[in-house]
Order: structure tokens, then sequence, then C-alpha cells
């Protein structure tokens, strides 16, 4: 049996369609089981232990490039089951017109009812579950009954060779060591940026808690502020507070992720104390990781952490903070007409911290 399952945009969606492939191969031990992803998700699924693989796709790409793409991938692989979870709908447009047996997935959009013969519908915005139990319920139409009390043996899973991890983390010391750093103490992960428009908290606090941590905690980590060009808006403040701050000086450093590329940010990724970021992809590579993390979260719902949050929830290896306000806004914020407006604000410094010192198992000053 060969199974083809479309997840064709951000990192954090498609890590937490990942679960769907689990139950999958629970359910069917020898089938092909692959997905059809953006080409930036890709390093993902390296020798990944229930995926047998995946085929890039960029939705960017014009129609006729794209159908050429899919008339490449569905020679190579014709699925007897085609599953829609999320990203571009001309693969299920595909995929009919291949006349794949089973299309089924989330249906929601006007491709997905014309093109799904065995589709789910969900109101997700109503969020009245976590991403990733949406997604294993999509299966429901596929005859696959999800029970969420088997919730953990599903868990998205990303796979590094030791020895590859060993080698990129030496090798990003020895980075730190060029740029001046300590490169024998351990380091924390800051991934201020993110796509679209969930709220996020201040540039500035993320400066202000390496700041007051360095203070709290001398010379105890070094700290890595993780970005690609995209997340340039948000490095403006860390770098204005950070920047002429003595006692920080080579105390910190700036890694562009998009150097080196995926495979190699996860590999660094894997040898931090800990991550500290808001609603977005490397949150949930993080967390994946097992690397311990601090998540920071809007209260709007469709936004929200019992929607978006991480999948692992131990105590141990996740923290989250959202502001304790009561949001009455599903979509986005209200604005200036919002009592609690600039409502991410309320997250101060020493929350964060607070829980970092836990999640460490710091002595608090």
């Amino acid at each position: 049996m060969k199974i083809l399952i479309n997840r064709t945009d951000a990192l954090g969606d498609t890590i937490l369609t990942e679960p769907i492939a689990a139950l999958l191969r629970k359910k069917f031990p020898e089938a092909d089981i692959r997905f059809l992803v953006s080409p930036i998700t890709i390093p993902l699924f390296e020798n990944h232990p229930y995926v047998n693989g995946c085929f890039s796709y960029n939705k960017k790409l014009s129609f006729l490039a794209k159908i050429k793409r899919l008339r490449s991938i569905f020679k190579e692989f014709h699925p007897d089951i085609y599953l829609y979870a999320g990203g571009d709908h001309l693969p299920s447009y595909y995929s009919w017109f291949k006349r794949v047996g089973i299309r089924g997935g989330l249906v929601s959009k006007w491709p997905s009812f014309l093109f799904l013969n065995n589709g789910i519908r969900q109101k997700r915005s109503l969020v009245t579950m976590h991403e990733s139990d949406y997604n294993l319920n999509l299966l429901k139409g596929i005859g696959i009954k999800y029970n969420s009390k088997e919730r953990a043996e599903f868990a998205p899973k990303i796979h590094l060779e030791e020895s590859k991890k060993l080698q990129g983390i030496n090798d990003f010391k020895v980075t730190l060591k060029d740029a001046g750093l300590n490169s024998e103490l351990p380091y924390i992960f800051i991934h201020p940026g993110m796509t679209g428009h969930t709220l996020n908290w201040s540039s500035r606090n993320y400066g202000r808690l390496i700041d007051k941590m360095e203070l709290l905690h001398p010379n105890k980590y070094n700290w890595i502020i993780s970005h690609t060009p995209a997340d340039e808006s948000y490095l403006v403040g860390i770098r204005d507070h950070v920047g002429n701050k003595e006692h920080l000086k080579d105390r910190f450093f700036f890694f562009d992720g998009s150097i080196k590329g995926l495979s190699n940010y996860m590999l660094v990724l894997s040898g931090a104390s800990a991550f500290i970021g808001p609603s977005t992809g490397t949150t949930h590579i993080a967390n994946t990781l097992e690397v311990p993390i601090v998540g920071i979260f809007s209260p709007i719902k469709v936004q929200s952490s019992l929607r978006w949050g991480p999948f692992i929830r131990e105590k141990d290896k996740t923290r989250l903070v959202i502001p304790d306000v009561v949001c009455g806004e599903r979509f986005k914020c209200a604005g200036a007409s919002c009592p609690y407006y600039e409502c991410m604000s309320k997250i101060e410094v020493q929350d964060i911290i607070n829980e970092l010192e836990d999640i460490l198992s710091l002595e608090k000053k």
C-alpha cells in the first residue's frame, strides 16, 4: 500500500502533521508512507522512523511548473491513498485526475469539496483540540479511529545521526570561539522571529531577558539568537539593547540558520540547554528534539497554545507563558478597542526568567 500525505506549507504545520503517519504506520506496518512537502521542510524526514520518504513541492511555482512536478512524482509514486492535511490544493486535483481511489483529508475550501471523496469537515477555528489531534482525526474519513488516550504513541520525530550531531555541535563551538565567546559554556537558544500575524513578545524584551539572566547567572551560558534573513525586523530591539552592555560583551551570538540550512540548524539546536521562542516552527523543532523550551503564546483563540502549542507538554521539558488576560477575540487582535491592548507586554521578563530557572534547575536569586 502506498500513501501520500500533502502538507505543503510551514515547518510547524508539517511537524504537527507527522502524527498522521505514526498512526498509519501502526495500522499498516508494511505501507510505503510518504509526504509531499515544502522544500524547506525536507530535512525533517531524513532517516525518519515511520515515514519512508518525501517529495519536494514548491507551491510558489507557476501552475505549469507544479503540474510538471506532480506528473513526475505520480509517475514515480502512484498512491493508493492520498491525504490532504494543508497547503496547496493542486495535488488534490491531480490525485483526482490520476484516479487515486481513496482521497481523504481536510475538507475546507472548495477544491477539497470537489476532489476529496473521503474527506472530513472540521471547524478548526473553534479550537476544541490541538492541531495534531485535528490532523489525527482526519483519518476517520478512511476508516481509522484515533483514540486520544494513545496520543503519546504518535509523537512527531526528528532523527539525527549521533555522529553528525556531535560534529555539528563541535563545528558550532569552533564558530563561537572564532567569534570571541567561551565555546566551553553551554548555550541557550532564543528565536524571536516568526511568520504570519500571530502576536509576539517585544523584540527588546528578548534582549532584556539576556541582560537580566546574565546579571543573575553571570558567565553561565552563551546566548544564541537564531534567525533567518526574514526575521530581521525582530532583531532590531535585541541588537539595540544588548549591543552596548559591557557585561554582555562576548556573551551572545547571532546565528543565521539559513546559511548552512535546516539540517545543520537542527544539529546545533539539539545541543542547546534550553530554547525560548514564540509560536513558530523552530519552537516545534526544539520540542520534537526534546530540548527544554519556554514558549510564548498569544491569547487569541486561533493562535492559542491549545491549538498550536508544542506536542510534548511534560513540565520538565515544556513551559508555556501566555498573557493573563480574558481575550474574547477568535481570529485577530482588536487593537486599541480592546481593554487589554498590547497584552503581550503584560508578560514580564521576570515571568520568562522564572520558567527558565525552573526548567534549568537554577538557583533563584
